[in-house]
């Protein structure tokens, strides 16, 4: 299914476990550079990113708890910087 998504950068919280990691997949699989965001489970995350960087994909880990708006802002600002 091609949703014209190639080039744009998805930022999916909780994107390191269970949902969040299977839209990571798909949107990566989609051709979208994947910004995977986490609170507890950075190994988890880094697999995930790992997996989207053997299929080709780009993809990045970060931390931040979205309850808390510095944090947010913090992680925000860093995804518009890398990507």
């Amino acid at each position: 299914m091609d949703l014209q998504l190639n080039g744009k950068v998805a930022l999916v919280t909780g994107g390191a476990r269970d949902v969040g990691r299977e839209i990571s997949l798909a949107l990566a699989a989609e051709g979208v550079r994947v910004a995977v965001n986490y609170r507890n489970s950075a190994q988890d995350a880094e697999a995930v990113v790992a997996q989207i960087r053997q299929a080709g994909g780009t993809a990045k880990a970060y931390k931040a708890d979205v309850a808390d708006l510095a944090e947010v802002q913090a992680m925000v600002a860093a995804v518009a910087s890398d990507f």
